[in-house]
């Protein structure tokens, strides 16, 4: 088993897909789509042209992570160009500070001088779109390519999942796309803003990467990385409730993986972490951590502090587990969660919330069912996805749950998503809106520059937040049921629930190989063919 994450890269270069619009004198702008320099020469005989103040926006079809590959032929010798970086059309074209526009985290939006007979890469970022623009008026360049350079780890895709709709499809293979590309050599939040490895954000992270790849050290070493710059008494990020986070992650890591070592390795971090939560809790059920936070849209609001207490407790039902495994009676863990059960508060408005209290054990009133199972996608978020999605399927059934998903994130798929985002509400989808994937046009909305919220409004807001995978544990521990009972899958539970899927099939990455888990819907009922590797024992 590696310990030791593999920090080998891709880069492939990539061409653009499409020439999305020519600005002034450029001639044969179609050849920047048409094919890939390898080399430049001295007597090249196609080339694009571009004089004086013009520009050139092309498509690369998807996001990616990386920067350009710019090949010049001859021309003016230091002409100074401008490049934007934009994860829709509209972040491309926008001036920092409009509408959020940005240089935060990754530099995409720079002025240089380009020399000639050069062969150059430039930025670091998440894009799919980008902008040239000769701004010299006398200037003139001969272009060769501009290519994007999609860089990447060079980790195989061994998971996967298909089942009878194609959109759910889409789905899973968008979400997979989306949180290998955070996945580098530590998992970022995303790739354009926030390439940072926030602790409380890593668990849909962690749980979808390991049913998509191997585990090959990145999980571990992201985990090590956030420890090690949080001495005790810290809280991880500053987040109390990032902290606590931090032991989920550990348990479920340990769940999926059975990496006895790494856990143990944990061992008195976890105590002295435990003890520090238990000392902000009171034996009347009250708590105090100095600040309240769960997800971005329940910041603030009367919601929160009932959703503390109920993600208090999913950590504490975790730290039990690893108590356990340490040896030791769960004593303090059962004792943190025994406090937090002597109060509770209504959750008002806010469905993830009301997710998380059904999810911790704390039984919902009828209102509180009401909110989750009615309204379909109405109010979810990205980050709190799964939750959400586990709860609907358990309060109101795996198609009311899957109809969700359809909803929430075939919305952005239908508005051009390649990879999925930091934040989406179905209500942005509505009316006369522009997609990602074109230029606005007057009176419409531009659903990347006009909506979010909080930290992330208009065209700072990231187009590929590995968060949002949350969808892809659903899919397989919820839709597929397949649950693994014992440490690192040694032993599993397969127990499908289709929700009006006829088919249903997934690859699941174990430490023994793969697990292969085929479903179908008969007149009689489920059908399900399990093909597991040596070393793991399958139990219905």
């Amino acid at each position: 088993m590696k310990t030791i994450a593999d920090t080998s890269m891709v880069r492939e270069p990539i061409i653009p897909e499409r020439v999305v619009r020519v600005e002034g004198k450029v001639e044969n702008a179609p050849l920047l789509s048409a094919r890939l320099a390898e080399q430049i020469g001295l007597n090249e005989a196609q080339f694009v042209r571009m004089c004086g103040k013009s520009g050139v926006i092309l498509d690369f079809g998807r996001e990616l992570q990386g920067g350009l590959r710019i090949v010049t032929g001859y021309g003016t010798n230091g002409a100074l160009v401008r490049i934007r970086l934009g994860e829709s059309v509209g972040e491309c074209l926008s001036e920092i500070g409009q509408k959020g526009s940005t240089n935060d985290h990754a530099l995409r939006d720079v002025t240089l001088p380009l020399p000639m007979l050069s062969d150059a890469e430039y930025l670091s970022g998440g894009f799919r779109f980008a902008h040239f623009e000769l701004l010299d008026e006398n200037a003139e360049l001969r272009l060769k390519a501009i290519n994007a350079v999609y860089t990447h780890s060079a980790r195989p895709q061994t998971g996967s999942f298909t089942c009878s709709d194609e959109r759910i499809n889409r789905i899973y293979d968008t979400a997979a796309y989306t949180v290998q590309l955070c996945a580098q050599r530590y998992i970022w939040d995303g790739i354009k803003r926030d390439r940072l490895v926030w602790v409380g954000d890593l668990y849909p992270e962690v749980c979808a990467l390991l049913s998509v790849c191997d585990d090959d050290g990145c999980v571990s070493d992201s985990l090590d990385f956030v420890k090690a710059e949080t001495p005790l008494p810290r809280w991880m990020n500053n987040y109390p409730m990032y902290s606590m986070w931090w032991i989920m992650i550990v348990e479920e890591y340990y769940r999926r993986t059975g990496n006895l070592r790494y856990a143990l390795a944990q061992r008195d971090y976890f105590y002295g972490l435990l003890r520090q939560i238990d000392g902000c809790i009171s034996e009347n059920g009250d708590f105090d951590f100095g600040g309240n936070f769960v997800d971005w849209p329940t910041h603030g609001h009367a919601d929160e502090e009932e959703g503390v207490r109920c993600l208090a407790k999913l950590c504490a039902k975790s730290a039990r587990a690893l108590e356990t495994l340490f040896g030791t009676d769960g004593a303090l863990s059962q004792h943190i969660y025994d406090k937090l059960s002597r109060k509770d508060a209504p959750v008002l408005e806010k469905k993830q919330i009301a997710a998380l209290k059904h999810l911790s054990g704390t039984p919902l009133s009828a209102r509180e069912r009401a909110l989750l199972t009615t309204g379909g996608a109405q109010g979810f978020s990205t980050f709190m996805s799964y939750f959400l999605l586990t709860a609907q399927s358990e309060l109101a059934g795996e198609q009311y749950a899957l109809d969700s998903l359809r909803e929430y994130y075939g919305g952005m798929l239908d508005l051009g998503a390649t990879t999925f985002w930091e934040d989406f509400d179905v209500e942005w989808g509505k009316g006369n809106v522009c997609p990602i994937d074109r230029i606005p046009q007057p009176g419409e909305k531009d659903v990347h520059g006009d909506y979010g919220r909080f930290c992330y409004t208009g065209y700072r807001h990231s187009l590929c937040h590995g968060w949002s995978a949350g969808v892809i544990p659903f899919l397989i521990g919820r839709i597929l049921g397949v649950t693994p009972l014992d440490a690192g899958y040694r032993k599993v539970r397969v127990r499908p629930r289709l929700g009006g899927l006829t088919y249903a099939q997934a690859t699941i990455p174990t430490p023994h190989g793969a697990l292969v888990v085929t479903c179908r819907a008969e007149a009689d009922g489920v059908h399900t063919d399990v093909r597991a590797p040596e070393g793991v024992q399958v139990v219905e």
